[in-house]
């Protein structure tokens, strides 16, 4: 299954991601992109990020057969909420110039190694990278470039990484700039993507919460007296404070754990001992 075929269903209709990416026109010029322009846009991030989350191996006519493709980990940013272990596989490939060390000529080596150039080595790579899920309600268009032979933009969103199975599904940033040229079959191919993926943010942290609440609780919680909601909050806190008590975690990284667990504390006892060796050491008390 091709780009071109694929159904236009991320998120719950395709108006979910327009009116996301509607917030952020008038950041960077985005105001003077003309309409047609940017609903080319909206659907081609649509269809590109349904197949890459579904089906990355029909990405291959999304790409341009000169496209150069470089993926970096951005480790070290400050705003950072929380940190999860990257996987070895984000590793391998990761291009982050700052990491990059020893002597010249093998800098040089490196750095030109890890652009990847044409579609089918692109895809070989992003295919062997962890499943995702992106939330389109996150994505965010940050600037926006046009001509008659080229389209470049730049988007920046949320995704949960590993299987709709595990246990825990550590929640990513991500920046992609796109540069696209026309294509007779499909419109436009990417001839450059440059992807960039952070630990989330403590502002996406709580706003991704905000918007994936579950249904019932915004009605429990009206219909609910305050005490009952006081209630809830004081147990909560209970548990939390427990929780950092046998487990050693701080109490932030405590209602992370808690909070995955949907407060399940048993659950979350387990989680943790399946990944404790994967939680980094400033999650732990001192």
């Amino acid at each position: 299954m091709g780009l071109a075929n694929t159904k236009l269903s991320i998120g719950e209709t395709d108006q979910e991601i327009k009116k996301a990416l509607i917030e952020s026109r008038p950041h960077c010029q985005l105001s003077c992109v003309p309409e047609n322009v940017f609903e080319m846009i909206i659907g081609y991030v649509q269809k590109y990020f349904n197949c890459y989350d579904c089906n990355r191996e029909g990405l291959l006519s999304a790409y341009n057969p000169k496209v150069t493709f470089s993926l970096c980990l951005n480790m070290s940013s400050q705003c950072t909420n929380r940190s999860f272990r990257f996987e070895d596989a984000y590793y391998r490939d990761n291009r982050n110039l700052k990491r990059l060390s020893g002597r010249e000529s093998y800098h040089d080596e490196k750095r030109s190694k890890l652009l990847h150039h044409g579609k089918i080595d692109t895809v070989n790579l992003i295919t062997k990278l962890p499943p995702t899920e992106h939330d389109p309600a996150s994505f965010r268009l940050d600037s926006c470039y046009f001509s008659t032979n080229m389209i470049a933009f730049s988007l920046t969103g949320v995704f949960k990484e590993g299987k709709s199975t595990d246990k825990v599904r550590p929640l990513r940033s991500f920046y992609r700039s796109f540069v696209c040229v026309p294509d007779p079959e499909i419109q436009m191919t990417i001839i450059n993507d440059q992807y960039v993926i952070s630990n989330i943010t403590g502002y996406q942290y709580k706003k991704y919460f905000q918007q994936n609440r579950r249904p019932n609780d915004s009605a429990q919680a009206s219909s609910e007296p305050s005490t009952s909601s006081n209630n809830v909050v004081d147990e909560q806190t209970r548990m939390i404070k427990q929780f950092s008590t046998e487990s050693k975690l701080n109490l932030e990284w405590s209602k992370y754990c808690l909070d995955h667990a949907q407060w399940n504390y048993e659950q979350a006892a387990k989680i943790f001992m399946e990944y404790k060796d994967s939680i980094p050491k400033e999650a732990f008390l001192v």
